[in-house]
């Protein structure tokens, strides 16, 4: 696995190959975390889909009636328990993304050791693996450290994203190129955190630069696959979740389908773009001329 790059494609096919080196590791981490995606589709058509239906019905009902009428207080008085649905919505709607975060971010905790242990050569089993992180003979500090930077950066971005226009000032060029530069970002926090996994040394904002620099000025061309595999492969299963909801209505039995399907096919897909960011990680820092570049930037 330590053959030097002969193409910039050959991280991606490298990439591809990984899981079937270590089978007992890769199984049973995709079937964990699709079995945990489905769950939560699951959940969403249960009892979020439903709950938001009813209130968001009623929300209509009471905005399409004249407040000065007389329908308009009986419309009211027979909302009020509503007002318990709603806050049913909110409790799990708030559940729902707590989980979320705890179970994403030991998707990437796993998924990243797991690609950098096989592509050093290690098999562990999943059980091995968890037994030497919970043991510390593998740090979870650099990653989270990085993570953490992470989240605080994309919060930051969400907070300019939700500026209105006007308060930008810029054209719509500029609006144009921050769109590119955060797919970009999306990318390099792939890598930072890849580099985190690999490099104990390396976290926190040092990951982050460094993989910037790989990406934009060292490995371009890799860097751009990169880009293109994190954004747009995740579009091809897409059409599948909405297939399901179409069928939630008349037929469950192909809505779960669809929504099985969907939840392994994106665990697959998120799972390959993890890997290809730290195969791309490896084979950059292990050519000379990379390590020469990342010294003059």
């Amino acid at each position: 696995m330590a053959a030097k790059p002969t193409s910039c494609f050959t991280f991606l096919k490298e990439a591809l190959i990984l899981p079937t080196l270590n089978p007992k590791l890769f199984t049973p981490l995709l079937l964990l975390f699709a079995a945990a995606a489905f769950l939560d589709h699951i959940v969403g058509f249960v009892f979020v889909q439903p709950l938001a239906d009813v209130v968001a019905s009623h929300v209509s009902e009471v905005n399409n009636t004249d407040f000065s009428s007389a329908e308009y207080a009986e419309v009211m008085e027979m909302g009020r328990p509503l007002l318990q649905d709603g806050m049913k919505l909110i409790l799990i709607a708030v559940s729902k993304v707590m989980v979320a975060l705890a179970v994403g971010f030991a998707k990437k905790i796993l998924f990243l050791f797991a690609a950098s242990t096989t592509y050093s050569g290690d098999r562990y089993s999943l059980a091995e693996l968890l037994r030497e992180l919970v043991k510390g003979r593998i740090s979870l500090k650099g990653p989270f450290i990085t993570i953490a930077v992470v989240g605080a950066l994309d919060f930051a971005w969400a907070v300019l994203a939700a500026l209105p226009p006007a308060l930008m000032r810029g054209p719509s060029g500029v609006l144009s190129v921050q769109g590119l530069v955060s797919l970009y970002v999306t990318v390099v926090a792939l890598v930072g955190v890849a580099a985190s996994v690999v490099d104990r040394r390396c976290r926190g904002v040092r990951a982050l630069r460094q993989a910037w620099r790989l990406v934009t000025l060292v490995r371009r061309k890799e860097g751009l696959l990169l880009v293109l595999v994190a954004h747009f492969m995740p579009t091809v299963v897409a059409p599948l979740y909405r297939v399901a909801l179409v069928y939630a209505k008349t037929s469950m039995a192909l809505c779960l389908c669809s929504l099985a399907v969907h939840a392994f096919l994106s665990c697959a897909l998120q799972l390959f773009s993890l890997m290809a960011a730290t195969v791309y990680y490896y084979q950059a820092m292990q050519s000379k001329e990379v390590i020469d570049a990342l010294w003059l930037c």
